[in-house]
């Protein structure tokens, strides 16, 4: 609306052509309001709808009887409610196109229905309900579902389901120590989730997929390397060949990505190098019985620093605004921890509390006065 009134005053575009805009938009506007009632709606329905199938179930004696006598009963019954849920959600919302939207809470429903089906099993034949296998199972069974359908709840789903998978195997084969959880579980996950989201065919057909995929490896390594600038344990050692090979085969991987990838920009250029230093840098830690801290936390701040460039450099570049917001987020946050790990100790307080309370008000300012220059940009576009 405003840049249409911008435009008007400009003498871009006539009056005519400004109202034919405005009721354009104001149509898109109401069409997107309805399609998020329409969302929560069919997700609440779909949920009460299986929740009144329960409360039915459990209301009748002779059901639960006849479930229990029979158990492979249920899993069949789940897994005809998954497969017609399914089914239906297919036929809704790409067969027939009608309601695209029911269509994607039914499929959605489906891959819940298909844990459901999982769990059971492991009930059944008493397997361990929170095991990494049932848990891998349902991430490689619904895992295809979120490409086939381009559904982002599915791929979210499935983002969870692995990496909660991961760390369990580790914990069930007994491989858990207290350097699995401190480096290696963030890392490698950083490196699985990154390595994937650089498949170029991910990339270039479910590019809103591999983003998810990155962000969701950023976050944690990002956290891990914040706490390792200031607490770096004596030694990372595992000889452990689960642990070895996980590094190992990630650096391959990048290597295949970055060889198969037609594209290769400066950007996959960075990223690849920057992967593969670091699972190098997971292994070394790996394998040395002892660390020098001083060279830990110095590398720490050089993956920071890193991370946080390239995340400004690209968002400016491209002029993601959510890129560029993460970015200023981690860089805040990045700043505070080293002001106030090195600050407090050495600065006298007083200064510490008014040059902190400058600082953040300068930071503030540069981003306030950045974010004007974009908008101001963009009008002039």
């Amino acid at each position: 609306m405003k840049d249409i009134e911008r435009w008007l005053k400009k003498g871009l575009i006539d009056e005519k052509l400004a109202e034919i805009l405005n009721t354009d938009l104001k149509e898109e506007a109401e069409k997107k309001q309805k399609f998020t009632t329409q969302i929560v709606l069919y997700t609440i329905g779909v949920i009460l709808l299986g929740t009144g199938v329960i409360t039915f179930v459990a209301g009748n004696d002779w059901i639960l009887e006849l479930l229990q006598s029979i158990p492979v009963l249920q899993i069949i019954i789940l897994f005809i409610c998954a497969a017609a849920s399914l089914l239906g959600g297919w036929k809704l919302g790409f067969e027939t196109k009608k309601f695209p939207r029911l269509g994607g809470a039914l499929i959605f429903l489906s891959t819940l229905l298909i844990g459901t089906c999982y769990i059971q099993i492991g009930q059944t034949y008493n397997w361990s309900t929170n095991t990494s296998t049932i848990l891998s199972l349902w991430f490689i069974s619904i895992f295809p579902l979120a490409f086939l359908f381009n559904s982002k709840p599915v791929n979210w789903l499935s983002i969870i389901l692995f990496i909660t998978a991961f760390p369990y195997f580790y914990f069930e084969w007994k491989y858990d120590t207290a350097q699995v959880w401190t480096i290696f579980m963030p890392f490698s996950l950083f490196g699985i989730l990154y390595t994937f989201a650089n498949i170029p065919f991910i990339k270039e057909k479910f590019n809103e997929f591999s983003l998810s995929y990155k962000l969701t490896a950023l976050i944690p390594l990002y956290f891990t390397l914040l706490i390792m600038i200031f607490s770096v344990q004596k030694s990372y050692h595992i000889i452990n060949i689960h642990y070895l090979i996980v590094p190992a085969v990630i650096v391959l991987f990048n290597i295949l990505n970055y060889c198969f990838d037609k594209n290769r920009d400066t950007l996959v250029q960075l990223e690849t190098a920057f992967i593969i230093v670091f699972m190098c840098f997971l292994e070394t830690m790996l394998i040395l019985s002892g660390v020098n801290k001083a060279a830990i936390m110095t590398c720490a701040h050089l993956f920071l620093i890193f991370i946080i460039s390239m995340g400004m450099y690209w968002g400016y570049k491209f002029e993601k605004v959510s890129l560029i917001n993460l970015s200023n987020f981690f860089l805040l946050i990045y700043l505070l921890t080293v002001y106030c790990r090195y600050g407090w100790n050495y600065i006298d307080k007083t200064l510490f509390f008014l040059i902190g309370g400058i600082g953040l008000v300068s930071l503030g300012i540069f981003l306030e006065k950045d974010k004007n220059r974009r908008l101001n940009k963009k009008e002039e576009e």
